[in-house]
């Protein structure tokens, strides 16, 4: 049981520090360019 919570915390200390990026020396992920403006498509209505 001790093994397994020890292997339990190493592997929650680990994600968390791979995951921040401040240990790696990455530069951190550039911001999401903006959506392009779409124009509206003409809707057709058929009669009943």
């Amino acid at each position: 049981m001790k093994r397994i919570i020890t292997i339990l915390a190493l592997a929650i200390v680990a994600a968390g520090l791979s995951s921040c990026g401040c240990c790696s020396g990455e530069a951190p992920a550039p911001p999401l360019r903006p959506l392009p403006q779409f124009s509206e498509i003409p809707q057709v209505h058929y009669g009943k």
